[in-house]
């Protein structure tokens, strides 16, 4: 695995809303913007004898008109205000992989989210698919968050629930004969057993960013999540832990 593709795939762990609202103000949400940053994430995930993950990732967040690119995700927004509620579709393209040493792979899902932004909060729901032929599966998000401005701090909780089909939870939870034979390869003092999910799953989980405004083009942005997995999953052999989790330092500048 080479550290590009190591690197791809902690961005990827990153939910592009959670990076998107952690921003300094809500004119970069809205308004055309070019912004560029480093940030160190650390992942938890939930298998066997498994460790901490950190890496150093950049993050991007670019919007161009109606076209946008977060992250690992890129694509088009219409939306439209209507009072107090703002209502806006995104057509997007999204890079996924699973977590876990060993068991990086790249694809990429196509999807649509819905999103209804009003004072009491906003709420998404979002389908994506594979289009890499890679596993050929599907995800439905439904998100829920709550953004609080105080002066030159942003702060947004948010939950989510994520439906994952029988192919998605074995993509991002099963062990391959391949995986297994590059533990092995690579003296891995766990080596974990081939396992496949053999049923769909519900995970619910949540997480809180947080934005501080040092100026006016640099951000310190901080975030910290986890997950609760569904029991199709911590059944398997591999699992060890029902949760994973994520969190996020950075310092981003806008152009």
């Amino acid at each position: 695995m080479t550290i590009t593709k190591i690197t791809i795939a902690a961005m990827v762990a990153l939910s592009p809303l959670t990076i998107l609202h952690a921003q300094e103000n809500e004119e970069v949400q809205t308004e055309n913007h070019i912004v560029v940053g480093v940030g160190f994430i650390d992942q938890y995930t939930p298998f066997n004898a498994a460790s901490t993950q950190t890496n150093l990732i950049p993050i991007i967040s670019i919007k161009q008109g109606a076209y946008y690119f977060e992250v690992a995700e890129t694509g088009v927004q219409f939306e439209k205000e209507t009072g107090s509620i703002k209502p806006s579709v995104n057509l997007f393209v999204v890079a996924r992989s699973p977590s876990g040493r060993d068991r990086q792979k790249l694809s990429l899902d196509a999807g649509a989210r819905f999103s209804l932004e009003s004072k009491l909060g906003i709420v998404s729901a979002e389908l994506r698919h594979d289009v890499t032929d890679k596993f050929n599966g599907s995800e439905v998000i439904a998100r829920y968050s709550y953004p609080i401005s105080t002066g030159r701090f942003l702060i947004t909780p948010s939950v989510q629930a994520s439906w994952l089909d029988e192919k998605a939870a074995n993509y991002m939870y099963g062990i391959t004969t391949v995986q297994r034979a590059r533990m092995i390869r690579k003296g891995r003092r766990t080596i974990l057993p081939v396992t496949a999910i053999l049923d769909d799953a519900l995970n619910l989980g949540g997480d809180i960013s947080m934005a501080v405004q040092l100026n006016d083009r640099l951000t310190l942005i901080a975030m910290a999540g986890a997950t609760a997995l569904d029991k199709s999953i911590h059944k398997s052999r591999a699992i060890e832990q029902k949760w994973e989790a994520q969190s996020l330092l950075g310092l981003t500048y806008r152009f």
